[in-house]
């Protein structure tokens, strides 16, 4: 057994074997391929796919590619959320308190992100001092003591699958539903979570980019669980426009503590409680979702959630002054406005241009080695169904580099489609499937 023989077959459209998988996974890790090998396999899988058995294979062998979790000892039913992700979306960092609140443990592992939507990790570490890199040991330590932990998924937690989410973000192969399905298993399975919740988005804002090819994934994730002796289900949701009001890390971040105060804009609290709704029932003995969600909107308006928020953000090293505070967080030296020159109503605004601005100005990275600038980013003040007359405010812009201002300006503006036409508003929410 060589790669070569690995990528032959792959191109031919034959299935690999278990062992395969697996040699092809520890030679990844251990680095004994080339990343031209690797991505030759990652491509040759994107043009002529995998077997439910074949992405089986893959989602085990990326999970024990490191370490392992088993979280059997904190509680019978441990929950996870997981997003494909997509503009402005900070839903999960959200629920971790929320459900943590209802005494509802929440293990959470996850990663920096690349290309345009930021990673969950990135946006918390916005607040001075918070820790993500943490031993299994403290990562369950804080599950005990809070009920509520999120860890960087780190070199030694599935690094097969942190090579691979690279590589295909690398090699165009983001979208493919069948390396998707297994990066998104594999940590799962490597976690220790028994009842997941997949955020499966799609539209302009995310690499997926139809409900149709959404279905197909959120099917496959259900089928997959139940051969890997997880309950999940899933919720599509549409990113055609940014979710919430904010782009960029640490705007992200102020939004969301101002949503776990109670002020949260009716898109992301439609996502927040369909998700967590699904999160309880699946955790609990509590199936009624609509009981779920009023108690989501209950523990937000009591500030229960944002002192849970508060807890977790002490117990991971985290400067709760920032938290209380969120004027504290730093901001850009320049905030432009950018004003509507028509009237009417927002009936479009293009997620995929809204990231694609946010990356230029510094809020995204699109290698392992990037940087980003936390500051950097956009706040929207109209969304699809508003009201808008001649001379008021878009969104504004926020960077440290005047050069950027004109030209990301006039480009934002392009991104809103204003109409005369009366609208018919749909929810975010398309789909249930478990």
């Amino acid at each position: 057994m060589d790669i070569k023989s690995i990528i032959r077959k792959k191109r031919l459209k034959q299935e690999l074997t278990k062992e395969e998988i697996r040699y092809f996974v520890s030679k990844l890790v251990r680095e004994e391929i080339t990343e031209a090998q690797a991505s030759a396999v990652l491509s040759y899988i994107y043009i002529n796919g995998l077997t439910e058995d074949e992405i089986l294979y893959l989602s085990v062998a990326m999970a024990e590619s490191g370490d392992m979790i088993d979280l059997s000892d904190i509680a019978e039913n441990i929950v996870d959320k997981h997003a494909t992700g997509g503009i402005g979306d900070k839903a999960t960092i959200l629920l971790m308190p929320i459900l943590a609140s209802l005494d509802i443990p929440v293990a959470k592992v996850s990663s920096r992100g690349y290309g345009v939507s930021g990673g969950t990790i990135d946006k918390l570490e916005s607040i001075p001092g918070f820790q993500t890199d943490l031993t299994v040991d403290e990562f369950k330590q804080n599950l005990k003591d809070v009920g509520v932990c999120i860890m960087n998924q780190g070199l030694n937690f599935a690094p097969a699958e942190g090579k691979i989410y690279k590589l295909r973000n690398e090699v165009a192969c983001e979208n493919s539903l069948p390396i998707i399905a297994a990066s998104l298993m594999s940590l799962k399975v490597a976690t220790g979570s028994n009842k997941i919740v997949f955020d499966i988005t799609c539209g302009k804002g995310t690499y997926i980019k139809t409900h149709e090819e959404a279905k197909r994934l959120a099917k496959l994730l259900v089928r997959l669980g139940k051969s890997l002796g997880k309950e999940v289900a899933c919720v599509i949701t549409d990113m055609n426009q940014p979710v919430g009001y904010s782009v960029g890390h640490n705007l992200e971040m102020k939004e969301t503590i101002m949503a776990l105060r109670g002020i949260i804009s009716p898109d992301l609290g439609d996502v927040v409680e369909a998700l967590g709704s699904i999160m309880i029932a699946l955790a609990t003995d509590s199936k009624d979702l609509n009981a779920n969600a009023n108690m989501i909107k209950e523990v937000m308006k009591t500030g229960k959630a944002y002192e849970k928020f508060k807890e977790m953000v002490q117990a991971q090293g985290g400067d709760v002054e920032f938290v209380e505070d969120p004027e504290l967080l730093d901001k850009s030296k320049y905030i432009m406005p950018v004003l509507a020159t028509e009237a009417g109503t927002v009936e479009a605004i293009d997620a995929d241009m809204v990231g694609s601005i946010a990356r230029y100005l510094g809020a995204g990275r699109m290698q392992d080695s990037g940087k980003i600038n936390r500051t950097a980013g956009i706040t929207i003040n109209k969304k699809i169904g508003d009201n808008v007359t001649v001379g008021e405010t878009l969104a504004y812009i926020h960077t440290d580099e005047d050069s950027k201002i004109n030209g990301t300006t006039q480009n934002l503006k392009e991104a809103f489609k204003i109409t005369n036409k009366k609208l018919n508003m749909k929810s975010r929410v398309l789909e249930i499937i478990k």
